[in-house]
């Protein structure tokens, strides 16, 4: 199981890095300061990403009851802007690509160091106490590498040498679409073994529960023929 987390982890690596170069394969310079100029585009997606879904994230905690370890996993979720998925969902739903990509970037860039603030700001609000430990660090060098570094070789070729560029993009958007469903599947088997242990954590407490009203009734049975 350890090896097959290590593949996963590699292949998310590769699609990350695969799916923010083929989209900046496409991009110009102008392009990108259109995005970046865009303040009706960048404005409602910086409040929703930065502000309205880490506060939803902790209303569902709040609202269903969640015990700490599970409000606090889904508070790091919600606070967690730029996921590797915005560029790629725009790919597939041939969609404006490179504001995708470019409005990926900023949210995870911004988000790797809003990340902790908002994350403390809320566990203390939410007065669960625990200590979470934050690497920004580690999360500003992750960002980095896995998109940052991506996006400017794509666009550095895009300017340099555009017939490279249109030469690789094929692959790249190939190497993107099969990391992309090999990720998604080990996702889903993911989720599919945590639901069947789930039932199965549930299943065995409803025969201990079985078992032991059938011992009850025993017991009162014997009680009364007595």
């Amino acid at each position: 199981m350890d090896a097959l987390h290590l593949v996963l982890n590699a292949v998310t690596v590769i699609f990350i890095a695969a799916t923010m170069f083929a989209a900046d394969l496409r991009a110009t310079g102008p392009a990108l300061r259109g995005v970046f100029a865009d303040i009706p585009l960048l404005a409602p997606a910086l409040i929703a990403n930065m502000v309205v879904i880490p506060l939803l994230g902790w209303g569902i905690g709040a609202l269903f009851g969640l015990p700490s370890a599970a409000s606090i996993a889904l508070v790091l979720i919600a606070s967690s802007p730029g996921g590797p998925f915005g560029a790629k969902l725009a790919t597939g739903q041939q969609g404006d690509v490179v504001a995708g990509a470019a409005t990926q970037v900023l949210l995870a860039s911004l988000g790797s160091l809003t990340f902790a603030p908002t994350v403390n700001a809320i566990l203390t609000a939410a007065d669960i106490r625990t200590e979470v430990s934050l690497d920004v660090v580690a999360l500003v060098r992750a960002m980095a590498l896995l998109q940052l570094v991506p996006f400017a070789i794509g666009l550095l070729l895009r300017r340099y040498a555009e017939p490279t560029a249109q030469a690789w993009r094929p692959p790249a958007a190939a190497v993107s679409n099969i990391t992309f469903l090999i990720v998604l599947a080990g996702m889903l088997l993911g989720s599919l073994r945590d639901v069947a242990d789930l039932f199965g954590q549930g299943g065995g407490r409803l025969r201990r529960a079985g078992a032991g009203g059938g011992t009850s009734r025993r017991r009162s049975s014997r009680t009364r023929s007595r």
